[in-house]
């Protein structure tokens, strides 16, 4: 699958120089955890014109710019090695984290859609296997969508999870526990609607 790559004269971040200004005044920072198959990083990121992590992300191009960036241990422990900025390639996240303090008001978007007004999503238990993490969330899906196309869709390409459990495959006495996660399509390798699901607690998450 083939994803949108830089072109000249448009900002990496989201900027259009030929869109409307940017309202003047402080951008909003927001701290935030960068995990793939070889790094785990926490730091700020700015949102510049957004309202939310979630439209940041989807709407940028090229690398994710983090400040005071802070290389973290594989169960999330702090280490020493800190850089002023450090630009991370998208196509080598496999997911985007915040802690429950961090996660801003609005995260995962409306409850309906442009696309379809009237149309209202309803939260759904789901489990995402990558190839180092099993996730299990809570997502904003319409009633009637299946896993299938669920998987099947390409849009948007990271996908925000609420109430996020994330448990090491590599290590599964490694937890991570957050209030938003953005998981990057791209590292999907398979993923279930948790609703009939038996056995949940191997993902760390308890089904009723």
């Amino acid at each position: 699958m083939t994803w949108e790559t830089p072109s000249p004269g448009f900002d990496p971040q989201g900027y259009d120089p030929l869109g409307p200004d940017v309202p003047a005044g402080p951008t909003k920072r927001e701290t935030i955890e960068l995990v793939g198959p070889h790094l785990r990083v926490s730091g700020e990121i700015s949102l510049l014109k957004f309202n939310r992590l979630s439209d940041l992300i989807n709407h940028s191009r090229g690398y994710v710019r983090l400040a005071d960036a802070r290389l973290l241990r594989r169960n999330g422990d702090p280490t020493n090695l800190v850089v002023q900025e450090l630009m991370v390639n998208q196509d080598e996240i496999t997911f985007i984290g915040q802690t429950f303090p961090e996660v801003s008001a609005a995260t995962t978007g409306d409850a309906g859609g442009m696309d379809r007004p009237l149309m209202q999503r309803v939260p759904r238990r789901l489990v995402i296997f990558t190839p180092g993490h099993t996730l299990t969330g809570t997502i904003l899906l319409f009633a009637e969508t299946d896993i299938v196309s669920f998987v099947d869709s390409p849009d948007p390409r990271f996908v925000a999870l609420v109430d996020v459990t994330a448990r090491s495959l590599a290590d599964r006495r490694v937890i991570s526990h957050f209030g938003l996660a953005l998981v990057n399509r791209t590292q999907m390798t398979a993923a279930s609607l948790l609703e009939n699901a038996g056995g949940a607690d191997e993902t760390g998450v308890a089904v009723e």
